[in-house]
């Protein structure tokens, strides 16, 4: 939502090194007597990494140095239109009229890349359409951003999707309407008002750990966060812990909270003053280790040995970092200054794209090579150039305008809400499609 959601943030500091931010969190691991937090290694990019994981399909390659990729507007482009982007063929595609793509840590399409979901500009309503026709399946008035949608994550049910509401975790079949309870949390949380993430969190990869902030409304003054529940959505196992007591310095909130990838955690992402975004077991017994320095824009890798990756920016030393969530080893991916420091960044979430995620930038101009830009953010720190976000920025409503860009959960597409250009013109959702494993080749 925009009123709580981080913006498009443009962070010029003055830098210092990670290892300076890992004494404090050392002491706060000990004082809560959970796993050991060693100081980090740090790996910086891989320059010389072998390049042959990017030959492209029918006309697209990805383009891998810092040429400028610009746009080329023209005319707004009809409905499932293709539009090729110079430089690399990427075919740009507007499939739906009027929406947006919400934001870049969760997939808008279902799992078998069927259905999309299309959210209002209201935050409380959308419609699911077929991606193939643009053929309205489900008119939602009532469930929009605010109720937190995600496609169920497994081809046993690719129609399903998740929602809350109130202190409700529910279920629904967009194809026939069938809506479901799936678990009440009245009973875990009793002074609870509202189960939510603030719209950012994810549940892990296969839809089975969910986790979640409780807030209750209060007549005035912003509501608090209370309780954080970890749930497994298959055994019905309920966990909860006390927000106050779990790790932070002052009485604030959480940014947001989400399951790891391969819901090995919970990731709570306290800001800075508050104790730092942290991973704890799912039972909330311990904290696994600090994953970042402050509550910033952030996305998950995981690698090939299935180890789960933070990847954020670090607002002290202005390099995007990743952090192992095994082992707090630290690599760093690609320093802000390359990209343009008038940029600002939104990451996804990788699902299969083992080793990569997607990283989008929003920027008002267009002179460097970084700036409204989809890339490919490699864990060895390699970039893979997709295309120009053809979006202008800040436009009629910034926040709407950043272009947040999300990953299919095959990694064969991305999502993203553009303008074509004009600032002022009604959003629509645009795609791209990718070569088939594109990371494995």
């Amino acid at each position: 939502m925009r009123w709580l959601a981080a913006g498009c943030v443009l962070l010029v500091v003055a830098a210092a090194t990670v290892h300076a931010t890992w004494p404090r969190a050392q002491e706060q691991a000990a004082a809560d007597g959970a796993v050991a937090v060693p100081s980090p290694e740090v790996t910086e990019p891989d320059t010389t990494a072998a390049s042959d994981a990017a030959d492209g399909d029918a006309g697209f390659t990805f383009l891998r140095d810092r040429t400028l990729l610009t746009a080329e507007y023209g005319k707004l482009p009809a409905l499932r239109e293709e539009r090729v982007q110079a430089g690399t063929g990427a075919r740009i595609r507007r499939v739906s009229a009027g929406g947006l793509v919400v934001y870049s840590r969760y997939t808008p399409v279902s799992f078998d890349n069927r259905l999309i979901v299309v959210h209002g500009e209201d935050s409380t309503s959308a419609r699911i359409e077929e991606l193939a026709t643009g053929k309205v399946v489900r008119r939602l008035p009532k469930i929009g951003e605010v109720n937190e949608i995600r496609w169920h994550y497994g081809d046993d049910a690719p129609s399903r999707f998740y929602y809350v509401r109130d202190m409700q975790f529910r279920q629904m079949d967009a194809i026939t309407g069938k809506d479901e309870l799936v678990h009440d949390f009245s009973a875990d949380a009793p002074n609870g008002d509202q189960l939510f993430t603030d719209v950012e969190g994810d549940s892990s990869d296969d839809s089975r750990y969910w986790c979640w902030m409780v807030r209750r409304e209060v007549p005035e003054g912003s509501y608090p966060v209370e309780l954080l529940v970890s749930y497994d959505r298959v055994t019905g196992t309920v966990a909860t812990a006390d927000a106050a007591r779990l790790g932070r310095s002052e009485m604030g909130r959480p940014n947001t909270i989400e399951s790891s990838p391969l819901g090995t955690a919970c990731v709570v992402h306290w800001p800075d003053d508050e104790g730092r975004p942290q991973a704890w077991r799912r039972d909330f017994s311990a904290m696994i280790r600090p994953v970042a320095v402050d509550a910033t824009h952030s996305g998950w890798i995981v690698d090939d040995e299935g180890d789960e990756w933070f990847v954020s920016q670090n607002n002290r030393n202005d390099w995007i970092e990743a952090v192992s969530l095994r082992s707090g080893r630290v690599r760093r991916l690609l320093h802000h200054g390359d990209l343009g420091w008038d940029n600002g960044m939104h990451f996804s979430k990788s699902y299969a794209a083992r080793g990569w995620l997607l990283l989008s930038t929003c920027s008002p101009g267009n002179a460097e090579w970084g700036e409204n830009q989809l890339v490919m953010l490699g864990l060895d720190g390699r970039i893979l150039r997709i295309a120009h976000t053809h979006n202008a920025y800040p436009g009629d409503d910034a926040y709407r305008n950043e272009a947040a860009a999300a990953l299919s959960h095959d990694g064969r597409s991305v999502y993203w809400t553009g303008n074509w250009g004009d600032g002022n013109r009604r959003r629509d959702v645009y795609a791209i499609d990718l070569p088939s494993q594109w990371w494995k080749r």
